[in-house]
């Protein structure tokens, strides 16, 4: 038997300009793994339908997991996924997630009233070093763990990226919060330098 050989992206610079490159090399290593679940992180909907596309385009026929900010991030009591985004997304098969961010909590409130740091941040932090949207790729995956929108007794693929867009993914074992140790990121397929 042949020796897989694993292609992993590097890019020069991270952030948008990476999107259908990050996708496609997702979408075609979960068929080459047959995964099937990939969660992407899109806060307005524009990434998640960029991955629902190219997923028909390449006749992925998993299940689409869309991870968003919670409400409120940005703005006071505002999801920033518009209620016809999250039906269009719906209606074409996709399971949309919206839930407290599992890498800041409550925790982010209070380094904003008091300073500091805590654990939970430091966790973040520790995972940037790889890359931001390899940090967000793992915070969608507990995410979606913890929404029951994915299992935790086999890969999946997590995509996600720097500010707009996807310069990031990763097949990863996800786990709920409680169980955090259990989550095993399997493999890089794509992040920036």
């Amino acid at each position: 038997m042949a020796e897989e050989i694993l292609h992993t992206y590097s890019f020069s610079v991270a952030g948008p300009r990476n999107t259908e490159k990050t996708i496609k090399a997702a979408i075609e290593r979960a068929q080459q793994l047959r995964i099937s679940y990939v969660v992407v992180a899109s806060a307005r909907g524009g990434t998640a339908f960029q991955v629902k596309s190219l997923c028909d385009e390449l006749g992925y026929k998993g299940q689409l997991v869309v991870v968003t900010h919670h409400m409120g991030f940005g703005e006071v009591g505002v999801n920033e996924l518009k209620e016809e985004d999250r039906a269009r997304l719906m209606e074409a098969g996709c399971t949309v997630v919206t839930s407290t961010h599992a890498l800041s909590s409550i925790s982010k409130s209070y380094r904003g009233q008091f300073g500091g740091i805590d654990l939970l941040e430091i966790v973040a932090e520790a995972f940037r070093r790889f890359s931001q949207g390899v940090k967000a790729a793992i915070e969608c995956a507990i995410m979606a763990a913890d929404a029951g929108a994915v299992p935790v007794d086999e890969d999946i693929i997590a995509i996600a990226g720097t500010g707009k867009g996807a310069d990031s993914a990763i097949v990863i074992r996800a786990a709920n919060q409680n169980r955090f140790f259990d989550m095993k990121v399997r493999e890089i397929i794509a992040m920036p330098r």
